[in-house]
């Protein structure tokens, strides 16, 4: 059966990339509002972990552990297994992972292709981190030994802890040949061998040992951890979850409050999956793959008995065809549309995707990232960044790096405030209650504070809910005004509402028309009168002067709107032989209204020789 193996692929980016010194270029697009950055250039990274004080540990395939500190790739490793590995094909230093009490015992573990008299095969080690970013290679413990890698591929090689407090290992089923059969005519069925640590996620304890609920723990069980294998018909006590291919990275949610962790699995020339993790389950390789009989697309549906299907497959095309990485997002790091999803990408299309659920159930993929390069993303992982925390990804592209994708927080927007009230008017005491719940931010996530002030002697008070009372306990109108401010300093501007305590407000009405009184003669005061208004007190007045033909018609505006106008206005030459009125705006706290005064008799000359003693009224 043809196979569609990772190997093939990583030999033919790295003969491309390193031996023709050509690195493969990434043009990467991520979502708006996120960058995508260079930390490191790496040679082939493969898996990376973070220690408590925020140091990146990163393996790269030939057997070097590199540091990144304060932002800096180190100069010298802190360990390099290079003399002592295979790292053919997917063979090398493939996984890493501290220990939860690293502040105390500096426990690193690394997952590695050894080199042995007998051949190469995979192995579990842990090793101490000096605070001098230094392992001592005489600090090796084995944990896991003499997992077959006989034809290079199918390593697997993620390592994690779960919020169990266990070591969870992943082991691919070893390609072909795991027993020194040369035939690959069949797809390796090492994966449906329990009695052999291949095609497996295991878990152990930080020290080798089994956790007393390992599904497969009993009489028909051995301790597998120092020859990969037991005898035919008993099973291997450190398997957590078997039937995988290649499971080439797990991912832990670290929103939920047990352990609970996601596999990717390799497909080989139909489908990519991503398994839900469970104990003892069977993923049905090589039987099974996606969520079809092996090599169908039409062969589908509900699993044999005793298998169990992935929770999300996707068909080879567009370039998309090995499953690599992935990574559950923490709640609150990016906006709330990624909390708790669930990214994975693609190492051939070089794609990040986000898995949503479907309406219906099940799952669709959406991008998240592309154009990140053939050759990634080998592994993701989530990890500070400054206060806040950004995705981590390893690639093959450009030579070999270490990335990072961030939300850049955009520019903090003021809040809009909004104010509304149960009574508006009433007798005294009056209790209002107001609601400011209508108010918003428009950047999420940001919360807000209510600076009230009720118009009266009590002054300003400012208060975490959006909702307050206040009693009014003397009659008259106020003016109560809310301004809201948002956790990073950012004041709205203020809103209004009208209060009344006492007599219910009354919008003005105008009795008596205004006059005008004045000399009618060019350069001489003429004076408006208010006329005689009812309404709520107090009333406010505003005045607008108008020029009208000699018959009181054809009138114009003598100021503009938006120009202030008194109670008086002074004759110009303009307006000789013109008749003058006054319209009088009145306006209290419940509205306005205008009144006209009749026009004025036609205006004279100025007084030349004689005084002008000609007055209206």
């Amino acid at each position: 059966m043809l196979r569609k193996i990772l190997s093939i692929r990583l030999i033919v980016v790295l003969i491309v990339a390193v031996a023709l010194s050509v690195p493969l270029a990434a043009t990467a697009s991520a979502p708006s509002g996120f960058t995508d950055s260079l930390v490191a250039s790496v040679a082939a990274p493969t898996a990376m972990a973070f220690t408590p004080d925020g140091r990146l540990l990163v393996t790269s395939q030939s057997g070097a552990l590199q540091v990144v500190q304060d932002g800096t790739l180190l100069a010298a490793p802190a360990l390099n297994l290079g003399p002592t590995i295979c790292s053919t094909s997917e063979r090398g230093l493939l996984g890493v992972a501290t220990d939860p009490a690293f502040a105390t015992n500096h426990f690193i573990y690394l997952y590695y292709t050894a080199a042995t008299a007998t051949g190469c095969v995979n192995r579990l080690s842990r090793f101490v981190l000096s605070d001098a970013n230094i392992v001592d290679p005489t600090s090796e413990v084995f944990l896991l030994d003499n997992i077959p890698s006989t034809n290079g591929n199918h390593n697997g090689g993620d390592v994690q802890f779960g919020r169990d407090g266990y070591l969870y290992v992943t082991v691919g089923d070893g390609g072909c040949d795991y027993d020194g059969d040369s035939g690959c005519g069949a797809a390796n069925a090492a994966a449906r061998d329990l009695n052999v640590l291949l095609g497996k996620v295991l878990r152990i304890t930080s020290d080798g040992g089994i956790p007393p609920d390992n599904p497969f723990v009993g009489t028909d069980s051995a301790r597998c951890n120092l020859t990969g294998r037991t005898d035919p018909g008993k099973i291997c006590q450190e398997t957590f979850a078997w039937g995988l291919r290649n499971p080439f990275r797990i991912a832990f949610d670290p929103n939920s409050s047990g352990t609970r962790f996601y596999i990717n699995d390799v497909g080989q020339d139909t489908w990519e999956e991503i398994d839900a993790a469970q104990a003892g389950a069977d993923y049905g390789w090589n039987v099974r793959e996606g969520f079809c009989a092996t090599g169908s697309t039409t062969d589908c549906g509900p699993p044999p008995t005793g298998m169990t299907n992935p929770i999300f497959a996707y068909p080879h095309g567009n370039g998309c065809n090995a499953i690599t990485t992935g990574a559950f997002v923490p709640n609150g790091v990016w906006p709330a549309a990624y909390d708790g999803s669930y990214l994975f990408a693609d190492y051939l299309c070089g794609t990040i995707f986000q898995l949503v659920p479907a309406s219906g159930g099940g799952f669709t993929a959406t991008d998240f990232a592309t154009g990140l390069g053939v050759g990634g993303p080998i592994t993701m992982m989530f990890g500070p960044a400054g206060q806040a925390q950004a995705l981590y990804y390893t690639t093959y592209a450009n030579g070999g790096q270490v990335r990072r994708i961030e939300f850049i927080q955009q520019q903090n927007q003021a809040p809009t405030a909004a104010v509304t009230a149960d009574v508006t008017s009433g007798p005294a005491p009056l209790t209002v209650n107001f609601d400011a719940s209508g108010s918003s931010d428009p950047d999420q996530g940001d919360t807000l504070t209510y600076i009230w002030d009720f118009g009266d002697v009590t002054g300003s008070t400012e208060t975490a809910n959006a909702t307050v009372n206040h009693v009014y306990s003397t009659p008259g109108p106020f003016t109560a005004t809310l301004t809201v401010r948002d956790n990073h300093g950012a004041t709205s501007a203020p809103a209004t509402i009208q209060i009344q305590v006492g007599n219910p407000l009354v919008v003005p009405q105008n009795l008596v028309v205004p006059t005008v009184s004045g000399t009618l003669r060019v350069g001489n005061i003429l004076t408006a009168s208010t006329g005689t208004w009812t309404g709520s007190e107090p009333l406010e007045f505003s005045y607008q002067w108008w020029r009208c033909d000699a018959r009181g018609n054809s009138c114009v505006q003598i100021f503009t709107a938006t120009e202030t106008t008194q109670a008086t206005y002074m004759l110009t030459p303009v307006d000789f032989g013109s008749t003058i009125g006054v319209v009088v705006t009145a306006t209290n706290a419940a509205g306005s209204a205008v009144a006209t005064s009749d026009p004025t008799e036609r205006v004279k000359h100025e007084c030349s020789g004689s005084p002008c003693t000609s007055q209206l009224g």
